[in-house]
């Protein structure tokens, strides 16, 4: 198969025997992820039955987005991973992990989510709900990571807040300029640096970028049961056998 052309065929080669190293060395954990991914898309369904609910909770309808956004930034991020841009895949993990963060933030804090919504969806609720939560007049209305994990991990867990803000900080190093996953890129030849077209496939990174992956995943399957408990009738079982896999295998990280 040909993606790119005769011009491009060495980063088409390095792709091919980056993804075909990765599934190789971690079978278990690229089944796990996959089979995460899937169960993401089904789960989108549940919409369909907690839509008569939308027009009175608006964390409802603010986690569907969220959550629909994960899916798609983790599959990214997956073919990341396959591919070995690690760097990459870590500045797509950096936003998965603030939609994690936010889903639950709106949960705890209904008010926030009306107003992070547009002025259009707004008028979509209830007129209970628009009276109850229209009192700020705000829409559109951003909240910056710092203040979305104060809101959800307040007083009695500051040490778990330390922790998220800690792991935070890790994959904002490779978005600013001190970028860490430029060094994927970085080979040398003999005592001169060159720049790859592609990078390499490095064990100790790529169980790195795994294991972040799959814990990510795990959040947002958390946030998603928290906010859309009620309707998950029909993939209590599905979720289970996802949740002992990922256990199985967490351990190791």
């Amino acid at each position: 198969m040909i993606l790119f052309g005769p011009k491009l065929s060495e980063v088409e080669s390095r792709l091919f025997d980056n993804m075909r190293k990765t599934k190789s060395v971690f079978p278990e954990e690229t089944q796990v992820i996959e089979f995460g991914l899937a169960l993401m898309s089904e789960l989108t369904q549940v919409t369909r039955d907690a839509v008569k609910d939308y027009r009175n909770n608006p964390n409802l309808v603010t986690n569907h987005n969220l959550f629909a956004r994960n899916r798609q930034l983790l599959l990214n991020a997956y073919l990341c991973a396959l591919s070995s841009s690690y760097g990459t895949q870590f500045v797509i993990l950096r936003t998965v992990l603030e939609n994690n963060n936010l889903m639950r933030f709106f949960n705890k804090h209904p008010q926030h989510a009306f107003e992070w919504l547009s002025k259009e969806m707004q008028e979509r609720f209830s007129e209970d709900v628009q009276l109850r939560y229209a009192n700020s007049k705000k829409s559109s209305r951003t909240f910056p990571p710092s203040v979305v994990r104060k809101g959800v991990f307040d007083s009695g867990k500051e040490k778990v807040r330390k922790e998220i803000e800690e792991f935070y900080e890790q994959l904002c190093n490779y978005t600013h300029p001190n970028f860490l996953g430029w060094q994927e890129l970085v080979g040398k030849q003999g005592e001169i640096e060159i720049i790859l077209r592609m990078p390499l496939f490095i064990p100790s990174n790529s169980d790195k970028s795994i294991g972040i992956t799959l814990y990510l995943m795990q959040l947002s399957f958390k946030a998603f049961v928290e906010t859309f408990r009620e309707y998950l009738v029909g993939f209590i079982h599905d979720l289970k056998n996802w949740q002992d896999s990922y256990n199985n295998l967490i351990f190791r990280y």
